[in-house]
């Protein structure tokens, strides 16, 4: 696909709760700008284009039509993303899916062709990778500085009401939203916890809904995981918790720990000192750019971090240097998660 100048045209479709996060986003960032939205629930899009901007669209053949739109956020609940997908990709137009990809890894395997053969980009948001800590963490892990990996976790306690499950009849089911306080809530920690420790060799997982009516996913989950680095981890997640903790990813070694709370470090320690440390440690106490989902969707989400994807994306889409999250990365979460549902369901350590 040849590439432009000049910013990114985005269009967005699904005009849902994140939709705003997007939209917002794309016009904050420097080389992006919202050209067009659609939703075919009759007056969604219009009302959105007059808060946000671009050319409102209830058709999506008309919108992957406009010839400004150069990539798209795809903002559809979950399980819907993987046949339109491959109606963006065959429309010329780069994709930025919402997070899961997908809620199968057959599924994901169909957009990532999809996209591969019309070569177009296709990115997934996962912004909590995109932080200045979040790469601190990574950068210290590339050099070494945690010696031997001996644990890895992630932890999501969070709230959702019954009120926000009874918002969606798509919410709470395995058939469009995949999952529940993992695939849903969790997927963002489970990503960090990949990245971190590299892929999982082995799960064993007991889920349960404790707390909710009226879903078939699971509102509570702990996991055990071995890694393949031999490496060793925890993740618990659940949505039946009041009023909702800061996710936590904690990764240590036999020379170093580091603890993280919605995208900032909140303790640093290594047996081999740097200057980068005092600077790290200085820093604590900023506010994350993340903002947090701990008792709501929403109402303490920020946009920096979907920005800062957002304009990474788009340099991508430019050829320059990027640190985008490409589909395969995507798929991990999805594969880990298939294991972790199959491991609960059956009550059997599952091998990946």
């Amino acid at each position: 696909m040849a590439k432009g100048k000049g910013k990114v045209g985005f269009g967005i479709i699904g005009l849902g709760n994140i939709a705003p996060v997007h939209a917002q986003s794309v016009i904050a960032s420097k080389n992006t700008e919202l050209v067009a939205v659609c939703d075919t629930v009759p007056g969604r899009a219009a009302a959105f284009a007059k808060e946000y901007g671009g050319t409102p669209y209830t058709s999506i053949d008309d919108m992957l039509a406009d010839e400004a739109v150069e990539a798209v956020s795809l903002c559809v609940p979950s399980g819907f993303r993987s046949d339109l997908a491959v109606k963006v990709a065959k429309a010329g137009k780069n994709i930025l899916a919402e997070k899961p990809l997908e809620i199968t890894t057959k599924k994901v395997d169909k957009i990532i062709n999809a996209c591969d053969k019309a070569g177009v980009l296709l990115g997934c948001i996962f912004q909590n990778r995109f932080t200045e800590d979040a790469l601190h963490l990574r950068k210290a892990l590339d050099q070494g500085r945690f010696g031997k990996l001996v644990l890895g976790d992630a932890y999501i306690k969070w709230f959702r009401s019954q009120e926000y499950y009874d918002s969606g009849a798509w919410r709470g089911t395995w058939a469009v939203d995949g999952g529940g306080a993992l695939m849903n809530q969790g997927i963002h920690q489970i990503d960090m916890l990949l990245w971190y420790m590299g892929d999982a060799a082995r799960v064993r997982a007991t889920t349960a809904m404790v707390a909710h009516k009226g879903i078939e996913v699971e509102d509570i989950a702990t996991v055990l995981i071995e890694f393949k680095n031999g490496a060793q981890g925890v993740i618990e997640g659940s949505t039946a918790i009041w009023h909702g903790h800061p996710a936590r990813v904690e990764v240590h070694g036999t020379e170093g720990s580091v603890v993280m709370e919605e995208g900032k470090i909140n303790f640093w320690e290594f047996k081999k000192k740097k200057p980068v440390d005092k600077k790290i440690k200085a820093a604590m106490n900023e506010e994350s750019v993340l903002g947090s989902g701990a008792g709501d969707p929403l109402a303490a989400l920020k946009i920096g971090g979907h920005q800062i994807q957002i304009e990474d994306f788009a340099k991508a889409i430019r050829g320059k240097k990027s640190n985008m999250v490409p589909g395969k990365e995507g798929r991990r979460a999805i594969e880990l998660l298939e294991a972790i549902y199959k491991s609960a369901r059956t009550g059997r350590a599952v091998k990946l």
